[in-house]
């Protein structure tokens, strides 16, 4: 926006509204009047004259002069309002790309979740497979066992009664 200066606004309006009013000071500060009293910002006060007073004010142009200084102050207002919704402006700007930055920060950080909850589905589902063919690999060796169980209790059975009948064979009688 660039740097702004109310001394230069204001000693530009007055360069431009009142250059007569400037050669009569400029005059006066010259012939060095005696009973002029100096304020401390530096200018000086003309004492009052009862006879100019008849002439009229000493200031001709002072009702154009409020009527601007009283739009200019809108247009300070004006401005120092731009200038704050500019400022905020800008602050929501920079809100809105830090918002922006988490936004994507958090969306990678959900996606490099959502891989990794992918990876365990995936992993959980092959353990399942595994799992499921464990069981079916451990019914069919229980069922192998249980057949072989019945066939050791047959065997068994039939030593016995081999033993049963070879012992029948040898007896005499």
């Amino acid at each position: 926006m660039g740097d702004f200066s109310f001394d230069g606004f204001f000693g530009n309006l007055v360069n431009e509204l009142l250059p007569s009013f400037q050669e009569e000071e400029e005059e006066d500060s010259s012939e060095g009047h005696a009973g002029n009293d100096i304020l401390p910002n530096g200018t000086s006060r003309i004492p009052y004259d009862a006879s100019k007073s008849a002439q009229g004010p000493l200031f001709q142009k002072w009702m154009p002069l409020l009527s601007l200084f009283k739009d200019s102050c809108r247009e300070l207002v004006d401005l120092q309002q731009r200038v704050h919704l500019v400022t905020i402006d800008g602050k929501l700007c920079n809100l809105k790309k830090e918002v922006s930055i988490q936004d994507s920060k958090h969306r990678k950080t959900l996606a490099d979740l959502e891989e990794g909850v992918d990876g365990l589905f995936d992993s959980l589902a092959r353990l399942d497979s595994r799992i499921s063919s464990v069981g079916q690999t451990a019914a069919k060796i229980r069922d192998h066992l249980q057949i072989a169980d019945v066939e050791r209790e047959t065997a068994s059975q039939t030593v016995e009664l081999i033993k049963v009948l070879d012992g029948v064979q040898w007896q005499p009688g």
